[in-house]
């Protein structure tokens, strides 16, 4: 319709300055038809401008987001924040360390066909807390009446110990007999102690404990294994007395752990690479057990430097030497 309104106008327009043209001078007329003309564009450009759409910014109903700078070239996004320095766990996860076999130590003899209890205690050395969905399992060698997989008696989180008991049965025939267990994490890991991953094991004799009764094995020392301690940790002070006499003040504190296995009385003594030996001494075990000793061995400034041993030797019920702790004194002349 528009496009018709503005044919007619066009027309009229030109019918009028070709009357003009007629009538009148030929520079005005010019001037007449330029005009018309220069109103049929305006009027068109109008009408183009009318007739076309403005189209939403935005769609009813949605929220839009106004769109992102461009990115400055070469930008790159920034890495993710790094913890503080030193602040990285070196620790494993899963990681455990025997510390004491809290009953039933190897070569303990137990009579046939009777339950005992099994027990370990394990540091936890890793970084990951344990909990009650771990496990105990059973890894190779004489199950001996036990479980495959056992619960695990408690948590422990890293840097703490755990109990770990089991009940077992000993077997009816006469013999030594070793299992061997492990844990096992909640996603299934299984793991063991120490830098090699070792299972935790339970290794008994089965027998009476007399010669000539289901064993010729008799209770008795089955381990010794020493601790030395010196006292001060380091230095060479001494102690002279007002009457100008040297007493000893360095120490070292030499510990013997004893292990038997089952009850037994022992009679003992220490004896030193200087040649002393001290008096006899007696040791009851009621069960059996890792039970300890110590003795303190003193020096002084005037005392000779090297090294030096002790030694602990059991004469009852039987003779035995247990090795030798050594050390050195540096401190002497």
């Amino acid at each position: 319709m528009r496009q018709k309104q503005i044919y007619i106008l066009t027309a009229l327009l030109t019918i009028f300055a070709l009357t003009l043209n007629a009538c009148g001078s030929s520079a005005s007329n010019d001037s007449i038809i330029a005009t018309s003309v220069a109103m049929t564009v305006q009027a068109q450009n109008t009408q183009a401008t009318q007739s076309t759409p403005t189209l939403p910014r935005t769609l009813p109903g949605t929220d839009v987001s106004p769109l992102p700078a461009s990115p400055t070239a070469g930008a790159t996004k920034a890495p993710p924040t790094a913890p503080p320095a030193g602040s990285a766990n070196t620790k494993p996860c899963l990681s455990a360390n025997l510390v004491a076999d809290v009953t039933i130590p190897d070569g303990t003899i137990v009579t046939p066909g009777s339950s005992f209890i099994k027990s370990w205690r394990v540091l936890n050395s890793g970084s990951c807390f344990w909990d009650s969905t771990y496990k105990f399992v059973y890894m190779s060698g004489d199950i001996m009446g036990g479980a495959y997989v056992y619960a695990f008696p408690g948590a422990a989180a890293p840097g703490q110990t755990v109990d770990i008991p089991i009940q077992l049965y000993a077997p009816q025939n006469s013999g030594t007999y070793t299992g061997k267990w492990k844990i096992q994490s909640s996603n299934g890991t299984i793991f063991g102690v120490g830098q090699y991953d070792a299972s935790l094991s339970v290794q008994i004799v089965v027998g009476s404990g007399t010669p000539g009764k289901g064993t010729t094995t008799a209770y008795g020392i089955t381990a010794v294994t020493y601790d030395i301690a010196r006292r001060p940790a380091a230095g060479c002070a001494t102690y002279v007395d007002p009457t100008g006499h040297d007493w000893a003040s360095i120490y070292y504190d030499i510990t013997a752990y004893i292990t038997s296995n089952g009850p037994i009385k022992i009679t003992y003594f220490w004896k030193h690479s200087d040649g002393y030996r001290s008096a006899d001494q007696t040791l009851t075990f009621t069960e059996a057990k890792t039970r300890s000793i110590t003795e303190s061995w003193g020096l002084r400034l005037g005392n000779t430097t090297g090294t030096r041993w002790d030694q602990l030797i059991v004469t009852d019920p039987a003779y035995q030497e247990y090795g030798k702790a050594t050390f050195d004194f540096l401190c002497g002349q």
